[in-house]
């Protein structure tokens, strides 16, 4: 935390440095500050919890499909290659790509495409994760359990998924934070809200500081998510390395 702290104020410290120095070139950490001062609180608590919402209901949509998927991939080896393919593809599709797609389908002012590009991103990081998980567990466990006649359903259940805890924390912390940075995408390309639509807002109104103070206030919001949450989980869920 310590670290955290110092390395935050050290990059405030030289950007009013530079800032005071080419006034020209960058906006003083105080012309952000005001900018925030002269927008509405409420404006403010309802973009950080939509792009919030997005972010989260991405990722547990992304998590759903992540374990069926895995579940699937482990009954068979054509299933098991087909879903390392899909997880292939999706990867490979830009995140851009992916928003236009979701904004051409759903429109401009619908709320889902944020949701779903946040699930996009996070679906093949959770994917990976649970794939390997399923070939790289200790053997002897699933040996123990064909030595006493369980199903491949009961082996996912009782094994896979308990021994996957730990690695889908890891990568849960990885993906929601993806998903947050990624929803801020669709978000800048709609009209749905959100601190992406901020962002684009003030970029397109020529508004530099607006522009600096929601990406600040998306940076902080990802730390915190991460500094008491997500790294506390991860934390938690390494008891269960097996």
């Amino acid at each position: 935390m310590l670290s955290l702290i110092t390395l935050i104020s050290t990059i405030f410290i030289l950007w009013f440095i530079v800032s005071t120095t080419y006034p020209n070139l960058l906006k003083s950490p105080i012309d952000v500050l005001g900018y925030f001062q002269s927008v509405p609180p409420q404006r403010i608590l309802l973009s950080v919890a939509k792009t919030l919402t997005n972010s989260l209901i991405g990722f547990f949509i992304a998590l759903i499909l992540a374990e069926i998927s895995a579940f699937l991939a482990y009954l068979n080896d054509f299933l098991d290659s087909f879903f390392t393919a899909v997880n292939t593809l999706v990867q490979s599709v830009s995140v851009l790509v992916w928003a236009l797609i979701f904004i051409i389908v759903f429109g401009v002012l619908s709320p889902i495409p944020p949701i779903l590009v946040a699930s996009a991103s996070s679906y093949p990081i959770l994917l990976s994760a649970m794939l390997s998980v399923t070939k790289s567990l200790d053997r002897k466990f699933i040996e123990i359990s064909n030595t006493l006649g369980a199903s491949k359903v009961q082996e996912y259940i009782y094994i896979i998924l308990p021994g996957s805890v730990p690695h889908l924390a890891s990568a849960a912390r990885s993906a929601i934070g993806i998903a947050l940075r990624i929803s801020v995408v669709a978000e800048a390309l709609g009209g749905s809200g959100g601190i992406g639509y901020e962002l684009m807002y003030n970029y397109n109104l020529g508004i530099v500081e607006g522009v600096l103070a929601w990406a600040i206030l998306l940076i902080l919001l990802m730390i915190v998510l991460d500094v008491l949450i997500l790294r506390p989980i991860e934390k938690w869920a390494e008891r269960w390395l097996i």
